[in-house]
């Protein structure tokens, strides 16, 4: 027992180390089915978002859509194949078709066939304005001046256009240019 108790007199010692024996029991009781006040559990799921409502309205509405339109595609096959028996390919549109201007439009479409073909004839007729033979020995000449300006002399062209080294060795043409760099006195 505390000081404060064993100072306060009470008549029958054994009766109050009983009581105070249940209340202290008591109390321990108390704090072991204490609950907490804080809720610190998940919170509860919301139905609606399991559910998600407005996605299977939506999905039944489309399978609603193709139910729909298989038994129609059904059905015409189904008259297809009762009353037709084959392959429907007749073009029953062309009976019906009464163009007025049919006969105008084809004078047009032969008068603009006649004068393409004048245009193509007077086009492979024309002589070209553009020599490549001349093209060609101005680029050799290029090709020579710049052979007798630099100073690592570049890969020779072919006629293809291409460029060919001179060395297999050196994509410069100059096999010492490394070794004459890493050779400089300090």
């Amino acid at each position: 027992m505390d000081r404060g108790r064993k100072a306060m007199p009470v008549q029958n010692k054994a009766c109050m180390a009983r009581h105070i024996q249940r209340c202290q029991e008591r109390h321990q009781q108390k704090l072991r089915d204490m609950k907490c006040s804080i809720d610190n559990k998940c919170p509860r799921a919301a139905s609606h978002l399991k559910t998600k409502a407005k996605k299977n309205a939506l999905m039944e509405e489309r399978f609603a859509q193709i139910e729909t339109e298989n038994r129609l595609l059904l059905e015409k096959m189904s008259h297809i194949m009762r009353f037709k028996g084959g392959i429907d390919c007749a073009n029953d549109s062309a009976k019906y078709s009464h163009s007025l201007s049919k006969e105008r439009r084809k004078r047009e479409l032969q008068r603009i066939t006649k004068e393409n073909q004048k245009i193509l004839k007077r086009i492979n007729a024309a002589r070209p304005t553009y020599n490549h033979m001349k093209w060609e020995e101005e680029a050799q000449r290029n090709d020579d001046i710049l052979q007798n300006i630099c100073e690592f002399k570049p890969a020779h062209r072919n006629l293809g256009g291409r460029h060919e080294p001179q060395d297999d060795d050196s994509i410069f043409g100059y096999l010492g240019l490394y070794d004459a760099v890493d050779n400089i006195p300090e």
